[in-house]
């Protein structure tokens, strides 16, 4: 009786949690409406020849942007069988965040079930993890899908520590890997996470050690096609120099908001007035409170280690949201690149599964407590509303002329031009005189066109300049490559001086850089190695 009804809170909490997507339109938030661009010129890019895609080629009104090369691309990947069936991205997006959270709770199952958890205690486990704040908010207010997808791999993560059987090796790395590609910080985050408690739980054993770090290196090296260059190239662009990475201590958040904040649609506003939520939710505060006196006076100190690892990381996650943390921020700079502390909340709940376990199984008054807290919840939860809906057509988000990002972030240092509604498909002369222009042919990943020039000038083409933009140059059947030039004047776009004569050009975006190729090259070996060692385990 107990499981049935707690099925049927879990039921409840799921329709709560996705019953603003049953309408046709889309919800506003924050950062929807940029992933749905995103998803469209991830599928034009690949459609224009880039493999794997790194310069979105539509963005910034056709001048391009190179969102793909340092923003996480799972959610991207994972939109590609839709986009090319047709599917509305809208809906591709719908279909994606309900999978992802759907696939989390299975994973805070499996989780839960390998602490020997009860049926009762997993279905609460379940719906303690669905009803986290930060979760419901990211889906209803903040629309980011790669923070709900990495929300949802984090239990996967944490069990992947803990289940080091041979069978689900390939599982294994499939689950690393996909975290790694799922959001940036958070990626860099739980893997230390992961290392942390694979650490603590195999020490003993130097094969079960070596086995957990193997496959966080098969996830490396899988993934390395994407991080390798969107670290070593994140100097030509202007991320770091950005107001919300430089101001991240304007956003720390103060202990009444962790307690207790209504969720609602809002910003976080520099300063201690936002009118965004970051409450950890009531369930978590009552688990922070009790799970350290209980777990530190147990005798069972060798068994509970584990948990009580991910309980002071959980800890770490709520303190380093306050402002008397900023020295912790100061030392590792990499954490600014957050932006915002209160991004930590999306570590805390998977941290504390294992905690709430414990307490749940030793405690029938604390399991009423958090059923009542829980059934609360879902009755808040129920009642949200987006703030708004729209709707758009593919067409739409195809030809979307913003950057999807912020502060344009991603932006090359050198591109300074803003007058992008100007884009036109074909190069222009510096000097309109000095002969003509022939286009050929003209996407935003590649052109071709014909010069007839009577004079030396300057060709500009309409397109940010950014590392794998490669001109190539043919007269009198001799082929040579354009030497980019800038100036204030260029501001950023690709441009080279050509002298008199008749020339055939073609530009075209590539994967030619050192980092690159390298990435490219590993991930791919890597990739091979992986299926035929499946192969060989499989069929022997």
């Amino acid at each position: 009786m107990k499981q049935l009804l707690l099925l049927v809170v879990t039921a409840v909490t799921c329709l709560a949690l996705f019953h603003l997507y049953l309408q046709p339109e889309f919800p506003y938030t924050h950062d929807g409406e940029n992933h749905l661009a995103r998803f469209a010129n991830y599928k034009i890019a690949l459609r224009e020849g880039q493999f794997p895609p790194r310069f979105a080629p539509n963005l910034m009104n056709h001048y391009g942007y190179p969102v793909f090369n340092f923003n996480y691309p799972l959610a991207n990947i994972l939109s590609l069988p839709f986009s090319i069936l047709g599917v509305s991205y809208e809906t591709t997006f719908k279909l994606l965040v309900v999978a992802s959270v759907l696939f989390g709770a299975l994973g805070v199952w499996q989780l839960t079930k390998s602490f020997k958890a009860s049926r009762v205690t997993r279905w609460l486990s379940v719906i303690f993890w669905l009803l986290q704040p930060f979760l419901v908010s990211t889906i209803y207010f903040r629309g980011n899908i790669g923070e709900v997808m990495a929300v949802s791999l984090l239990p996967w993560l944490i069990w992947s520590s803990f289940s080091l059987a041979p069978s689900r090796w390939l599982f294994r790395v499939i689950i690393l890997t996909a975290f790694l590609l799922s959001h940036n910080i958070s990626a860099v985050i739980g893997s230390g996470i992961y290392l942390a408690l694979s650490l603590v739980c195999h020490y003993p054993s130097k094969q079960k050690l070596l086995t957990a770090v193997t496959t966080f290196v098969w996830a490396v090296a899988l993934s390395l096609w994407f991080w390798l260059p969107a670290v070593l190239e994140s100097s030509s662009v202007v991320v770091s120099a950005t107001s919300l990475v430089e101001n991240f201590s304007q956003h720390f958040v103060s202990l009444s908001q962790l307690l207790w904040s209504p969720l609602r649609f809002g910003f976080s506003y520099p300063g201690g007035v936002d009118s965004l939520s970051f409450a950890l939710g009531l369930p978590a505060v009552l688990l922070v409170l009790v799970s350290p006196p209980l777990l530190f006076t147990s005798q069972r100190k060798t068994t509970i280690f584990p948990v009580l690892l991910l309980l002071v990381f959980a800890w770490l996650s709520i303190l380093g949201q306050l402002s008397f943390s900023q020295p912790l921020w100061d030392a590792v700079p990499a954490l600014r690149l957050l932006q915002f502390p209160w991004r930590l909340n999306l570590f805390t709940t998977a941290l504390l599964l294992p905690s709430l376990v414990y307490i749940l199984q030793r405690s029938q008054l604390i399991t009423r407590l958090v059923l009542i807290l829980l059934v609360m919840q879902v009755v808040v939860v129920a009642r949200l509303s987006p703030a708004d809906y729209f709707h758009k057509s593919n067409v739409d988000y195809d030809v979307f002329s913003q950057s999807t990002s912020t502060q344009n972030e991603n932006r090359t240092k050198e591109f300074t031009y803003d007058q992008i509604a100007d884009w036109q498909p074909t190069p222009t002369l510096f000097d309109p005189a000095a002969g003509t222009v022939t286009v050929r042919s003209w996407n935003g990943s590649a052109r071709q066109y014909e010069l007839v020039l009577r004079n030396q000038t300057t060709v500009l083409e309409p397109t940010m300049n950014f590392p794998g933009w490669e001109t190539k140059i043919v007269q009198n059947g001799i082929t040579r490559k354009a030497t980019y030039v800038q100036s204030s004047e260029i501001a950023g776009r690709l441009a080279y001086v050509l002298s008199p004569g008749e020339y055939q050009v073609t530009s075209r975006f590539t994967q030619k850089t050192p980092s690159r190729l390298l990435g490219n090259t590993i991930s791919l070996l890597a990739f091979g190695w992986l299926i035929f060692s499946a192969a060989r385990k499989r069929y022997g």
